[in-house]
């Protein structure tokens, strides 16, 4: 493995205030984001059925929202059954072979943890999703790209030059960081200031380039498995500015798939009630 542990700590730390927020308390609850209507997560798997692929956007630390991305993977299995699939951004694709081995029983749980580099969080956070998409044997996507062809993409001006030949297979097809509004609320939040660090332009350029390189490599991973799957739903779990306001991961996989139907449920602070959401559903959360 190519040898960048301070960028990948880099990549990490600029990730983190992107999604990061506090401890949580009160169940979690959804409403339409255009009528302001409450939703139960029955009520919402009913009204997801006609999309392709649903982008639930978290916040990483949040278990309040961790709750109710199982309760609604729980109610949209209930109402799509077989027909079902689980994305996740946290598991990156070339451990696809280890969670396919895990789901299906050829793997112990120990083992596929030892080498899938799971998040620090997985244990309380992530492993009830797969746990239940294991029991349902629903298929599971590593959709991300590999944490350190990202890293190395942040060090070296955002260019793949010198990453070695058998890790190509494991970036996206295609990567572009666009201008626009995606740019420019990435450069926002990187200057704001709780940002972990203050870098100059070309650095913030190449970090950039590394979080485009993660929304084209889950686009494509989304795109690959609707393509051989064609009538079934997926439900992607993300931070959520992968997919707020339909950018990001969301922006690329429209752009592949234009046909594919696709809503995004954003997470709102309840105290921000009356706020405009970035998503066609909304997660309500507290957060202390």
């Amino acid at each position: 493995m190519i040898k960048m542990n301070k960028f990948m700590k880099t990549i990490a730390l600029s990730a983190a205030i992107l999604c990061l927020g506090a401890g949580a308390a009160n169940a979690a609850q959804f409403s339409d984001a255009g009528s302001g209507k409450e939703l139960s997560a029955a009520q919402l798997a009913k009204r997801l059925q006609k999309y392709d692929v649903v982008f639930f956007g978290e916040f990483h630390d949040q278990s309040e929202i961790h709750q109710s991305e199982l309760e609604l993977l729980e109610a949209m299995y209930k109402a799509k059954g077989e027909k079902l699939a689980l994305s996740m951004e946290m598991f990156e694709v070339d451990n696809q072979s280890k969670l396919n081995n895990f789901l299906a029983d050829t793997l112990s749980e120990e083992d596929f943890l030892a080498a899938s580099r799971p998040w620090p969080n997985y244990k309380t956070d992530y492993a009830p999703l797969v746990s239940f998409a294991k029991e349902q044997q629903m298929p599971v996507i590593a959709a991300n790209v590999p944490r350190f062809l990202a890293a190395h993409v942040a060090k070296n001006n955002a260019s793949t030059e010198g990453i070695a030949e058998q890790y190509l297979q494991w970036l996206p097809k295609h990567t572009y960081a666009p201008e626009g509004a995606y740019k420019d609320k990435f450069y926002a939040h990187m200057n704001s200031p709780e940002a972990p660090m203050k870098m100059p332009p070309a650095r913030l350029a190449a970090v950039y380039a590394a979080q485009c390189l993660k929304d084209d490599k889950m686009a494509e991973s989304i795109a690959a498995f609707a393509d051989a799957h064609q009538n079934m739903q997926i439900l992607h779990i993300n931070g959520c500015f992968h997919s707020d306001a339909h950018l990001g991961t969301a922006q690329k996989l429209e752009a592949l798939r234009p046909k594919l139907k696709v809503a995004v449920i954003t997470p709102l602070e309840r105290k921000q009630k009356g706020a405009q959401p970035a998503g066609d559903f909304v997660v309500w959360f507290d957060r202390k």
